[in-house]
């Protein structure tokens, strides 16, 4: 014979009071809802066995769980936010059976079984909103389970019913001990036995649960902000072990994450906050993971990219570059996936957004047009590779140092040490003339002597300024010039013109001083002296050029020309060959030996 529903209270009523374990038969049976009757009669037996565990605090036990499940399956929890939680759970449960207990006799006990419903799809209680209907598809097409609306409005429904008596006028609130009481984690005598003050109701919680919230996240404040100072202690401590040391920050967010799990678990089944706070806390809380998450992916990405191109290019190749905004890229897409994740599974549907960009398609398009275009002449100054960062470069009228190249703008440090930001639409349409790529560097300079010299101290010197240039071993062998110009209106014109082999800025003003000593000290050889652009007047005679030096500088063009070795329009291959890098530099008795002496 089938025991009736009131049996079956009275059986759990009784085990309750006399401190009894429910047999393991009753306590791990599946619930039915093969019609409203047999769903009431299910709720109602495990909903008893639930509160005998809270009661008990024995929720972890396997039984509890069980019952849990049970009393789950018999309610429709589709429109309740984070369902899934233990604390929303057990309040829904306690909520309906509130209500419940609040119902007459009567309005429980014309609960239709399955003959009874026929092919009605809900069932009422009494005057109530509270219903129980069948279920259309799905898995549980055919079942019969309390409603979403019902089950979503159950807050309401009891703010309407408390002031109606239980039909057992010995039994106990069970909600208001539910909101001042702890969760598992916690016990409840370590709550019950301090001042009376501390369990009364604040709002919606008791006292303790405000300072317990409030001493929680200072905690948690306190642990992030010590984890976050260990991680730069961390990446300063192995600087010099290279990219692939600087985990820090990697730790840090994990260590963050971690804490804030601990946070909400002590929260959801310590404290175990109800109602509105809780739903605010709980939004909050993923806010706050999604954050942490998110910036977890960007670095890690970010990591892996930094350490690639350290190890493959020194971190200075237009690759690394493109490397870099690559990993922000996938780091962006998968952050917003993960974001889509996030906004679906806090309750809100994505699909009226996508719609919406639809009809909105062009707007947007407008919109972002500034930024795609940043985006492409970005990449495509990483896909054309004329410039990397660290080069010099020349744009427009101004020179300045690459710092970086990003998807909207490229940054560049000027001689001034100021930082110029470019968008990429503008820096891509700019002539820029890349000053590093030049495989070596043109020396130019034209020398103004003093007309009294004669025309063998000027053939003399533009032969010996000739010599010197083949002999400096940094200079190129063509083209290599030292011509005499013409005459100006106060000087002769000397030119000189060679090709440094160096593309460093510091070693080519290096190699250029050394030249333009070894030039000047052919001119005071010769005899020559330079000319300057400025008038005097003397009272005296203007000193001459030395006879001495003179008369030498004639009979060396003579002997040039006696053994057929006149160096016009140039030096003989033979000599050439003779005397290229013939002179040491830097000269021996200097104080640095550089590391481009070829």
């Amino acid at each position: 014979m089938k025991i009736s529903a009131k049996l079956k209270h009275l059986f759990v009523f009784y085990l309750m009071t006399f401190g009894l374990h429910v047999s393991a038969s009753t306590a791990f049976t599946l619930a039915d809802t093969s019609s409203p009757k047999a769903t009431l009669d299910s709720f109602l037996l495990a909903s008893d066995i639930v509160i005998a565990h809270w009661q008990g605090e024995t929720l972890e036990t396997p039984e509890a769980q069980h019952a849990i499940a049970q009393a789950i399956r018999t309610m429709d929890m589709s429109l309740v936010t984070n369902r899934n939680r233990t604390v929303v759970v057990m309040e829904r449960i306690l909520l309906l059976r509130e209500i419940l207990d609040r119902f007459e006799l009567s309005v429980i006990e014309s609960t239709p079984d399955n003959h009874q419903i026929g092919d009605r799809l809900f069932w009422r209680f009494g005057q109530s909103d509270i219903a129980i209907t069948r279920v259309e598809n799905g898995d549980k097409q055919g079942q019969f389970v309390f409603a979403a609306t019902s089950v979503q409005q159950l807050h309401r429904w009891y703010r309407k019913v408390q002031p109606i008596p239980y039909r057992d006028e010995a039994r106990k609130d069970y909600y208001y001990d539910f909101l001042i009481g702890p969760g598992p984690l916690f016990s409840k005598s370590l709550v019950y036995s301090g001042p009376p003050e501390l369990t009364k109701l604040y709002g919606s919680l008791p006292l303790w649960q405000w300072i317990a919230l409030l001493l929680v996240f200072l905690v948690c404040k306190i642990l992030i902000k010590l984890s976050f100072i260990t991680g730069r202690c961390w990446n300063n401590r192995w600087e010099g072990r290279g990219q692939r040391w600087q985990v820090g920050t990697l730790l840090s967010l994990v260590v963050a994450g971690l804490i804030v799990l601990v946070t909400r678990r002590v929260i959801d089944d310590g404290i175990w906050i109800t109602g509105g706070v809780y739903q605010f806390l709980s939004t909050a809380f993923l806010i706050w993971q999604f954050i942490f998450v998110a910036w977890f992916i960007m670095a890690l990405f970010n990591y892996f990219a930094t350490v690639y191109a350290s190890n493959k290019h020194d971190g200075k190749h237009v690759d690394s570059s493109l490397i870099r905004v690559l990993a922000r890229i996938f780091g962006g897409l998968t952050i917003a996936t993960l974001a889509i994740y996030v906004v679906e599974f806090m309750g809100f549907s994505i699909s009226p957004i996508l719609a919406g960009l639809g009809v909105g398609g062009l707007a947007v398009a407008l919109a972002i047009r500034p930024v795609l275009e940043n985006v492409i002449n970005g990449l495509t100054l990483y896909a054309d590779g004329g410039i990397k960062i660290g080069e010099l470069c020349r744009y427009g009228d101004k020179l300045g140092t690459i710092e970086s190249i990003g998807l909207r703008s490229t940054r560049i440090r000027t001689l001034e040490r100021s930082l110029i930001t470019i968008p990429n639409s503008e820096f891509a349409n700019m002539e820029i003339d890349n000053l590093e790529r030049r495989d070596k560097r043109r020396m130019e300079h034209t020398f103004r002597v003093r007309a009294e010299l004669t025309g063998e101290q000027l053939k003399l010197l533009v032969v010996n300024i000739r010599r010197v240039l083949l002999q400096h071993p940094q200079l190129e062998e063509e083209p290599l010039r030292a011509r005499f110009m013409g005459v100006g209106e106060y000087a002769i014109l000397v030119n000189v013109l060679a090709y440094i082999k160096c593309r460093d800025h510091d070693e080519f003003m290096a190699i250029q001083e050394d030249v333009l000593f070894m030039v000047m000290q052919q001119i005071e050889k010769v005899g020559v002296q330079l000319a300057f652009s400025t008038q005097y007047q003397f009272a005296g005679k203007l000193s001459t050029v030395d006879d001495e030096l003179k008369k030498k500088a004639a009979q060396t063009v003579q002997k040039w020309h006696d053994t057929n070795n006149y160096p016009f329009p140039d030096f003989g291959s033979e000599y050439k060959y003779e005397i290229k890098d013939s002179i040491m530099y830097p000269a021996k008795t200097s104080a640095t030996r550089l590391n481009f002496v070829s």
